[in-house]
Formats: structure tokens, C-alpha cells, sequence
């Protein structure tokens, strides 16, 4: 305790018992696939392209840098830095060559090696086509729902997934339905394959689309929050593998997926932002997207309770940390709602906490969300005015003798 040897006042700066909760990072995307180079199955993080580049460049030709034939890793990283991605983790599976794959489903998707990178919020597999050996589709399949399966057991990341290449809209949205059938909150399927310019050939190249894809998302975050839909224009793209057009877009979104198209003097721009889920409260990626991140945001800014007297005082303090951060992330724009009480509520009291509870070492909080839902049409009222029931003008009178 401090010494004081004069009458005045001092004033002493205490520390509170418990620090307001900060939300968490959205845009940290992590990327399984192919390289030359590189450690196998050990996550490293890289935060530029030339840093991605120096770890997985070809150790026989130099030249080449991390591109390689038939794999599509390294074409989805500069996709997502070129696009705004800041920072993200890189998994290299496989061999030196597309050829040397080997084991089964599980071991080729290198997903568990990110279960432990809290940091993830968006996992991309541009490689799964190559990784699935180009088959009937069955083990396409059965890798992107090792994919989805990951992302919804680690409960703060979502899956942006790519649609098997060369189909035309009307076949991707068959495929969708039909076939695979995915239903999943963490997941966003989009279409179709982007063109770019082969580094090795210098020829065109279509690639999937789910790293470029990832950098317009971390675009979003970085520039309005993850309570907007990540959507807008694609750079470092030549063309599509397939025009989506005004006509095709309603069947492909009411599959879930969500459509790349090319619009006059605006370049190529991601339109849609819908999940693949087909419960109506989880129809769109930034409704989960802020979820997500709220949840994550709430369980880590609460860890202070752990061991906390589990009574009233506990429950105050609790119920006061999370009202304060929802009330920001509201005032931020990510919760709907003319005041704060339409906007969420918190409860955390002795009827969410009665005896059983406490005795089991529990301490519950309710809280309600309502989320700003996105505005994906809009409507123009044109009024017409019937020829006959315009303003008649008077004619003209003429000054001059006849």
C-alpha cells in the first residue's frame, strides 16, 4: 500500500476483477493442399505471399516457385492475399507430385493438424479434386464432409467450398441437390472456377475458387465487420469456367450456391452469401459468421469465471461483462434492433443457475441474439401516367394578323 506524508487527495488506480471481453479475429483463413516444397502435415503460419512462397517453393526447380502441376494450393494463397487476406495457415499434404498420394480419406485432408489453431475462422481444400483422385466423386465427397465435419466440431470456423469443375450451372445445381447433399450451418459452397494465368505455361488456367474467396471475406472484415456480407469484386481474374447468368441465379441459390458472375464495367464480383444449410436461421453466411464470432468472443472473455463462488455476486458480474460487449457489437451494427433491449438480451440468475446446476459445478447464461438479416433484392415501384390523363396545354395563340 502506498505511503502518503501530506494531507490531500490521491487518487489509485485498481484493477477490476474481471476485463471487458474483446472480440475475437474473423479473417484468419487456413488452407489444406498440394505443394512442392514445404513441411508435410505441420501447420505453419504466413502473413504474405513471398513468405508462402519461399516455404513451399520447388526444391528442383527453383523456378517454379510453390506452383506445381495439377495442384492448385498455391494459385488459392495468392488468390487470398491478392483479394485482401492478411494472414492464414498453410497445411501441405502429399508428396512432391500429385502421384505420390497416399492413405485414406482421413490422413490426405491434413485436417487434423489444425484442430489445435484456435485462430481459424474459414478453412478452404483447393486441392480436394486432385486429393480425391479424380474419381467417380465419391471420395470428393467424402473429403469435403471430413471439411465440414471439422469445421462444426471446432465450433468457430466455417468451410468454403469448392464445386467439382467443369459442370455447367444447371448440372452444379443437380450436383448440389442430388448427389452430395451437404446440409451443414459452416459451410459455403461457390461457383464456378476462376481463370487465371498459368505461372509454369503462361497459358490460361482454371482454379477454384474458395481462396480467392477468402480473401474477399477477410476484405469485408477488414473494412465494414462480419456482420457484412462478404461480397464484392474479384481481382487477379482473367475469366470464369462458366457465365452465371440473371436467369441461372435463382435455381443455383435456391441449391445454396452461391454464384461468381461478371457484370458490365463492375468486373468479376461474388454475389451470393448463403450457407448450406436449409434451416431458415441459418440461411446466410454472415448471420452465422457473427454468431460465431459473438460465441467465440463470449467464451474466451469469460474464462476469469473458472473457479468463481458460484452465487449471486458471480452472476452479476457475469451477466454486466456480456450486456457491455453485446451492447458495443449492437452499437457497431452487427445485432438488429431500434434500442438494446430489441437487439439481445442476457439472463443469468437463479433461475438458470437453480441447486442441480451449482451443484454440478455449472454456471449458465442465457443470451438472445436477433442478428441484422441481409437485403439480398430490391423493389422499384414504377408509376405510369395514361396518355389520356396527362395535363392537356392550352394552344398557342398567334399575335400576328391572319
Amino acid at each position: 500500500m502506498p505511503t502518503y506524508l501530506s494531507p490531500g487527495v490521491y487518487v489509485e488506480e485498481v484493477p477490476s476483477g474481471s476485463k471487458p471481453i474483446e472480440g475475437v479475429g474473423t479473417a484468419v483463413a487456413a488452407f489444406v493442399g498440394l505443394a512442392p516444397g514445404g513441411p508435410v502435415n505441420i501447420p505453419f503460419r504466413v502473413s504474405r505471399w513471398g513468405q508462402f512462397a519461399k516455404v513451399c517453393g520447388d526444391p528442383n526447380v527453383p523456378g517454379n516457385g510453390p506452383f506445381m502441376e495439377g495442384a492448385f494450393l498455391a494459385h488459392a494463397v495468392r488468390g487470398f492475399f491478392d483479394n485482401g487476406g492478411s494472414s492464414c495457415w498453410v497445411v501441405r499434404v502429399g508428396g512432391s507430385t500429385p502421384r505420390e498420394l497416399g492413405g485414406d480419406v482421413e490422413e490426405r485432408s491434413g485436417l487434423f493438424s489444425l484442430a489445435g489453431i484456435d485462430e481459424v475462422t474459414m478453412v478452404c481444400m483447393p486441392d480436394a479434386v486432385t486429393l480425391s483422385g479424380h474419381g467417380d466423386g465419391t471420395e470428393l465427397t467424402a473429403l469435403q464432409r471430413k471439411l465440414i465435419a471439422h469445421c462444426e466440431n471446432a465450433g468457430n470456423r466455417m468451410a468454403i467450398l469448392d464445386c467439382p469443375p467443369g459442370l455447367s450451372p444447371r448440372e452444379v445445381s443437380d450436383w448440389r441437390t442430388s448427389g452430395v447433399g451437404y446440409d451443414s450451418n459452416n459451410a459455403a459452397l461457390y461457383y464456378p472456377w476462376l481463370e487465371v494465368t498459368d505461372p509454369l505455361t503462361d497459358r490460361p488456367l482454371l482454379v477454384p475458387p474458395s481462396g480467392h474467396v477468402a480473401g474477399v471475406w477477410c476484405r469485408a472484415d477488414a473494412g465494414y465487420g462480419v456482420h457484412r456480407a462478404p461480397t464484392g469484386g474479384v481481382v487477379g481474374v482473367a475469366g470464369l469456367g462458366f457465365d452465371v447468368t440473371e436467369s441461372d441465379q435463382p435455381e443455383l441459390e435456391g441449391a445454396g450456391v452461391n454464384s461468381i458472375r461478371p457484370f458490365p464495367r463492375q468486373g468479376i464480383r461474388v454475389w451470393g452469401a448463403r450457407t448450406l444449410s436449409s434451416d431458415p436461421e441459418w440461411h446466410y453466411v454472415r448471420i452465422r459468421r457473427v454468431f460465431l464470432y459473438l460465441a467465440s468472443s463470449i467464451d474466451q472473455g469469460t474464462l476469469w469465471t473458472v473457479f468463481e463462488p458460484n452465487g449471486e455476486r458471480l452472476w452479476e458480474r457475469l451477466r454486466d461483462q456480456v450486456e457491455h460487449f453485446l451492447s458495443r457489437s449492437w452499437r457497431d451494427g452487427a445485432l438488429a434492433g431500434e434500442t438494446a433491449s430489441d437487439a439481445y438480451y442476457v439472463k443469468c440468475d437463479g433461475e438458470t443457475n437453480p441447486p442441480e446446476v451449482i451443484e454440478a459445478g455449472l454456471v449458465v447464461c442465457e443470451i438472445g441474439i436477433a442478428p441484422v438479416r441481409p437485403r439480398e433484392f430490391a423493389l422499384l415501384r414504377l408509376s405510369r401516367i395514361a396518355a389520356d390523363a396527362r395535363p392537356q396545354r392550352e394552344p398557342k395563340t398567334s399575335s400576328r394578323p391572319a
